[in-house]
């Protein structure tokens, strides 16, 4: 039985070379990727520290069966192949791409081919024994870090959150080793994790544009679209309009370090939803600050037309079970609309404005609206204003209706705050870009260091090479210290194509 299912997932040799004589056939249009691995935290997203880390943990409040639950999402690195970061995210992405194009059910083991096939995948400029050893340590990584899982694995087959501890990839056997049928492999072959798999099988997917996925520039812009995706899936079907996180909670999901000043958090997630925005994934976002709690925000995404575009066209072209599961209020995954209107409704009645009324404002005006009001309502008070002075509660419902235009000494002291906040970014967009350049010079220290002596030699070959081929530079100006910037430049290009 277990040899039936080798010979029915198996590519032959000449189906694989066929696949490589036209590159575009390795970039599928779509990927099948399943939706707890969309939503949360596996992969670092940056190499950057990586090799200090161990763990990353995600918490939440879930409310199920009218009960609050505690629950968690725990990704243990294993201490001799360390943390999975972003090289290995790309090969799990290639793995996808080759279990995307197998028809249901699938059955371990999965053949995934050539490790050169992988790398063609990964569209990786380079295929060289170093990237083919990175690949293989990455499969191995993958296969050996650990996942805990409290309530936080939703189970599509049984209906269930699982309580269980599990690997994603529960076992990798590498061309010439030994088949649990006795035979030789002859290729590389996965088991992938029976939860996983079972998912896969029950369509707990979510088609993943694959093209739109690698023309996205950053891993943060990526990890928004994997994640608002399947978010955006649920709040359509349910007639909503948007999708708010708690600052915090984003962080944990993409996963990123938390930011203590919102200019500094801007300056990290912005870039990621200006891009977004301008691809057409996302209509726009919102900041809203949350009352009477420092160094969290809230943040509110809108679908753009192409999200709203991409579920219509997979609803139609997939047969797919993407229903999420019920949760009451907040779900497992995120903050959601619930949460944002009772932080509002809160707001307002602690000014004076009752809970009916509140309640209604929130659902005739936008929050941001609302919110700017009771910014303004506050600034009034604390200066004693006459307007504020008899009926307090009354103007700043009047205000919200109305959208009272802000006085001139409000707008004044706004102007200054949002100077003193843009003198702040500047100087931290000018020790970021310095630490950026730093990291840069840290990783092609730490790449050289690793090369053995036969590989100095090569890289200082082609760094001459390549001062021989400029036209520019004369040959009694080429020194030690040119060679050296030379090798260094080549060093740079080679990490960059390895992430």
């Amino acid at each position: 039985m277990l040899k039936n299912s080798y010979d029915n997932q198996k590519m032959t040799e000449q189906d694989d070379s066929e696949i490589s004589r036209d590159g575009d056939n390795l970039l599928p249009e779509v990927i099948r990727s399943e939706v707890n691995m969309l939503v949360l935290p596996f992969f670092a997203l940056w190499d950057k520290g990586l090799k200090k880390k161990t763990k990353t943990v995600y918490k939440a409040i879930a409310k199920r069966d009218n009960r609050k639950l505690e629950i968690s999402w725990t990704v243990l690195s294993n201490p001799e192949f360390g943390y999975p970061g972003p090289f290995d995210r790309r090969v799990h992405k290639a793995i996808e791409q080759i279990i995307s194009e197998f028809s249901f059910p699938l059955q371990n083991p999965i053949q995934i081919g050539s490790i050169y096939k992988l790398i063609e995948r990964m569209d990786l400029k380079t295929h060289g024994g170093q990237i083919y050893r990175k690949v293989k340590e990455a499969l191995q990584r993958i296969t050996l870090t650990g996942i805990i899982s409290k309530g936080a694995y939703y189970d599509k087959k049984e209906s269930q959150w699982l309580e269980e501890t599990f690997h994603l990839y529960d076992r990798i056997i590498f061309k010439g080793k030994k088949l649990p049928d006795g035979t030789i492999a002859d290729t590389n072959y996965i088991f992938l994790n029976s939860w996983y798999l079972d998912n896969i099988n029950a369509r707990y997917v979510k088609p993943i544009d694959w093209l739109y996925y690698k023309s996205l520039r950053t891993s943060i812009s990526q990890r928004l679209y994997e994640l608002l995706s399947v978010k955006f899936y649920g709040i359509i079907d349910r007639g909503s309009n948007y999708i708010g996180y708690k600052y915090s909670t984003l962080c944990d999901l993409l996963p990123i370090a938390r930011q203590k000043y919102i200019s500094k958090a801007k300056q990290i997630l912005d870039p990621a939803h200006t891009e977004l925005n301008e691809k057409g994934f996302l209509n726009t976002w919102s900041w809203e600050e949350i009352q009477q709690k420092e160094n969290d925000w809230i943040i509110r995404y809108y679908p753009g037309k192409r999200a709203k575009d991409e579920i219509k066209r997979f609803k139609i072209g997939e047969q797919l079970e993407l229903s999420l599961p019920k949760e009451s209020t907040t779900t497992a995954y995120d903050l959601d609309t619930p949460t944002i209107k009772n932080d509002i409704t809160a707001q307002l009645t602690q000014r004076g404005i009752t809970e009916s009324v509140a309640e209604n404002l929130i659902n005739s005006y936008p929050s941001d609206q609302i919110q700017k009001q009771i910014e303004i309502f506050d600034y009034l008070v604390e200066n004693k204003s006459l307007l504020v002075a008899k009926n307090p509660a009354g103007f700043l419902r009047k205000s919200i209706e109305e959208n009272y235009q802000p006085p001139a000494e409000y707008n004044r002291k706004q102007e200054r705050k949002e100077a003193e906040q843009k003198r702040i970014q500047e100087r931290i967009e000018k020790e970021t870009e310095q630490a950026r350049l730093d990291e840069i010079q840290r990783q092609v220290d730490e790449y050289r260091d690793n090369l053995t002596d036969e590989d100095r030699q090569l890289l200082r070959q082609e760094a001459i090479e390549l001062i021989e081929n400029d036209k520019l530079i004369k040959k009694q100006f080429v020194t030690d210290l040119l060679i050296r910037a030379k090798e260094n430049e080549v060093i740079r290009e080679r990490l960059s194509m390895e992430r």
